[in-house]
């Protein structure tokens, strides 16, 4: 294997800030040790700082008023917000939900920062436990804080206070529990895979059947040789207690709240956050990056590349995990943070492991797990940290309450039986639901999607619609009844000429207007 101190090296490792990727296989040198170590570092801080908001999220409203309306109603099956008289609901990450509340009601904002920083060591952790599954050794600490930075480049910008986190870490748990099956043979390993799938479907289960799909790569062999030299009966021998644990993560998922709609809710949300091509994350790559995604796929392949370089392969299943993620990123760009993962871990799993293992209960694995830990946190803080210092001192979550806070109290206070509310951005019908207040919809397509309910189709879908074209947004402001509108300053004149409305009250960025008649 080529080592940044070769002269020689092959293409395109030439380029001095790709011969980094080399650092991994360098040895004994100190220096190299703790450049690696220091990348770790800025790669994980990078990817959280592209993310731009902290720990705040355009889904963060509504995620704190379902955790709210759980600890004080328990579980709806109702939407709550609806407009409409019935509109059934699956809060698919009703556990997360609870748990980002409460650590809201424990600290405020700040918990929020708190309960990011813990989602982020969560997922490191369980990257190191992924990679720590590849052999009977260890990888040395600074290569291992290398694969963890170099997954979390990209990771990094979902670890927010959405669910997602708790999907990494359900992944590589996955991923760390097969691969200890495939070198042990030891079938007990398996037993842990229903448990995953349980923690998953209550944590987001938008993505539970990923953890099938990983775990059924691992019913292909390392090598394709294997089909030849390994007889059928004996191959499947070896893959039928995972083809039991299989099903037994299939019964799992229909251990939540919503039973058969919560296993279902994978299925039956398909396509809906699609529709109109409105949410950018859901469109290809390159289109909702305009081309910025080449430096996550670069990131993603070259470390793999230069492990070829020196003819070493990757596990046919991890391969098709890798694979499988790269083309699911291309399609649909939030789904970055499982290619980013896949190709960390494959990477990983061609390094040589030269360290003994450590046992969980000793004092150098304990360290180990501190510095993973605190490698991790270190991404969402200096995040925060610039968030407040570009932002006049403010948190995202502060000014966008800021923004839309008093407007919000004028319409609750108006008197009016539930009043129906147009935002311009729907992003503010999320914060109209932290509110208290109803909504036509939120940027939960899949729960408004439901089409022939009470007669009623897809408040959604009709939104997009209704956005095509001038003419069509005022036959849907026409339509739909308005009693105020939230807009944004610039756009507020348009509105007060077009539909004849009046300004009432007004912030720094948006306006809100009723009926001038």
């Amino acid at each position: 294997m080529t080592t940044e101190s070769n002269p020689n090296l092959p293409l395109p490792f030439r380029i001095p800030v790709l011969r980094v990727f080399l650092l991994p296989f360098v040895r004994n040198r100190k220096r190299d040790r703790l450049l690696l170590i220091l990348l770790a570092c800025i790669m994980s801080t990078a990817g959280f700082l592209m993310q731009g908001n902290g720990s705040y999220d355009s889904d963060g409203w509504f995620l704190l008023a379902t955790g709210k309306r759980i600890v004080e109603h328990g579980i709806p099956y109702a939407n709550p917000w609806s407009l409409s008289s019935y509109r059934p609901i699956v809060v698919q990450q009703w556990l997360h939900d609870v748990l980002l509340y409460g650590s809201y009601a424990l600290a405020g904002y700040a918990g929020t920062i708190l309960y990011q920083a813990i989602l982020a060591s969560l997922v490191a952790l369980s990257i190191a436990f992924a990679i720590r599954g590849f052999g009977d050794r260890c990888l040395t600490l600074p290569r291992l804080l290398f694969c963890i930075g170099l997954a979390l480049f990209g990771a990094g910008i979902y670890i927010s206070v959405r669910p997602t986190a708790w999907s990494m870490v359900c992944m590589c748990l996955t991923i760390g529990v097969c691969t200890r099956w495939r070198r042990t043979g030891n079938w007990r390993y398996l037993v842990a895979l229903p448990a995953i799938t349980v923690l998953h479907v209550n944590m987001q289960s938008a993505m539970w059947l990923l953890d099938v799909f990983l775990a059924a790569c691992f019913l292909l062999p390392d090598d394709l040789s294997e089909f030849k030299a390994v007889a059928p009966e004996e191959m499947f021998g070896e893959i039928f207690p995972l083809s039991l644990a299989l099903v037994a993560m299939l019964v799992a998922s229909f251990a939540n709240p919503y039973g058969v709609d919560g296993a279902r809710y994978v299925m039956t949300s398909m396509g809906a956050a699609s529709y109109g091509n409105v949410i950018s994350e859901m469109k290809p790559a390159f289109e909702a990056t305009k081309g910025f995604c080449f430096v996550f796929f670069a990131v993603g392949f070259i470390p793999v590349a230069a492990a070829a370089i020196g003819r070493r392969r990757i596990g046919l299943p991890l391969l098709a995990i890798v694979l499988a993620t790269f083309v699911a990123t291309i399609l649909h760009w939030r789904n970055v943070w499982t290619f980013s993962i896949a190709s960390a871990l494959a990477f990983a799993s061609l390094l040589s492991k030269t360290e003994d293992p450590q046992p969980l209960k000793s004092s150098k694995a304990a360290k180990s797990a501190a510095l993973i830990a605190l490698l991790a946190a270190i991404g969402p803080i200096a995040a925060n940290c610039y968030v407040y210092a570009t932002n006049g001192g403010q948190s995202c979550w502060q000014s966008s309450e800021r923004s839309a806070g008093t407007l919000v109290k004028t319409v609750s206070g108006s008197g009016i039986y539930d009043p129906v509310v147009y935002a311009e951005d729907p992003v503010i019908y999320n914060y109209l639901e932290w509110r208290g207040l109803k909504v036509p919809f939120d940027l939960r397509p899949e729960l408004w999607d439901e089409s022939d309910i009470g007669g009623i189709t897809s408040p959604y879908r009709d939104y997009v619609d209704g956005m095509q074209s001038e003419d069509d947004k005022l036959s849907y402001m026409a339509s739909n009844g308005f009693d105020y509108y939230i807009v944004s300053r610039d756009s507020a004149h348009w509105y007060e000429k077009n539909l004849n409305l009046k300004v009432i009250s007004a912030t720094d960025t948006l306006v809100l207007l009723e009926n001038a008649r």
